[in-house]
């Protein structure tokens, strides 16, 4: 992390998200049922979600940032993806509720009321604290690299976004005389709250399975590599996300006359320094293969699953 603040941050900002969504829950119901407006309680929806959200935030950062073990030799790193598709789940079905009562109130017009007015300077209170959640959260996001931290920063902006809707319904039922746009702003919230959950779970399933970092991250790993004396060339190179981290392996090319003990040091180089560059890369496996400079060809950037070959050769070496 480049400030020291930042980590405080991250070991609070659970605390703090769950605090302040447990303050909105509870203004938002209460003004909702008060003010009769259906939209500021499916806006309550969305700092319910936010509430358990931070829940995961506190488990998940406590139990990723635990040192390796003999039993989780590879780390705790997988348990905020687990914890962010748990989240999304709960929210799916709770939305999946939520639209479908919006629904029945928007096709019955005898349920159509026009909200008090407190409830626009609630929705407005809410936009201001959410964008500074928003902002807090997506500063510590970009700091950890936490998935669950930068789920938490999604949410705090769609939850800016709803309650923002409920304002516009609001003066619209208000100064247009549409109640019907009340519930309509509900069920445009639900439908914006599947469409959320449904990234959120995609994000965590691509982040169990697996997904290979980004192109853009592999070549500042080969630049870094490249960069220590006695690289020939970067013959390969493949890398995957574990929770905050990046875990890779790497295969380098060194002149065919080095000795073994020249190799393995040249090796030990490029993974300090892939390291040093790169905070985020919390592994990389190094080897290194005969090349002479000026024969290297294009790195093989692999985004393609082990082979069975290479699958029996990783068994024999472990």
């Amino acid at each position: 992390m480049r400030k020291s603040g930042c980590t405080v941050c991250s070991r609070t900002i659970g605390w703090t998200g769950l605090a302040v969504n447990a303050v909105l829950l509870v203004m938002k119901a209460f003004i909702g049922l008060v003010g009769g407006s259906q939209a500021m309680l499916a806006d309550a929806m969305y700092s319910l979600k936010d509430m358990l959200n931070a829940v995961m935030v506190i488990f998940g950062t406590t139990i990723s940032s635990q040192p390796l073990d003999a039993e989780h030799p590879y780390g705790h790193g997988k348990v905020e993806f687990i914890l962010s598709m748990a989240v999304s789940i709960v929210f799916l079905g709770i939305t999946a509720y939520l639209g479908f009562h919006a629904i029945q109130i928007l096709l019955d017009s005898d349920l159509h009321r026009t909200p008090h007015l407190i409830v626009l300077w609630a929705a407005l209170v809410s936009v201001g604290v959410n964008v500074a959640m928003y902002l807090y959260s997506r500063c510590v996001a970009i700091e950890t690299n936490s998935p669950i931290i930068k789920t938490m920063a999604k949410h705090h902006h769609g939850d800016a976004t709803a309650s923002g809707a409920v304002a516009l319904g609001i003066i619209g039922a208000h100064y247009l005389s549409m109640p019907w746009i009340d519930p309509a702003v509900a069920l445009w919230e639900t439908i914006d709250l599947l469409i959320l959950g449904r990234a959120v779970f995609m994000e965590a399933y691509r982040g169990l399975m697996d997904h290979t970092a980004g192109e853009g991250v592999r070549s500042n790993m080969v630049k870094a590599a490249s960069s220590v004396a006695g690289v020939t060339g970067v013959v390969h190179i493949r890398a995957r996300y574990v929770g905050q981290d990046i875990w890779g392996d790497m295969v380098v090319g060194v002149d065919p006359d080095q000795t073994i003990d020249e190799a393995h040091e040249i090796c030990e180089a490029v993974q300090a320094e892939v390291c040093r560059r790169m905070r985020r890369v919390a592994s990389l496996h190094v080897s290194a293969e005969g090349l002479k400079a000026g024969e290297a060809g294009q790195t093989t950037f692999s985004d393609d699953p082990l082979s069975f070959d290479e699958i029996m050769l990783s068994k024999s070496e472990t």
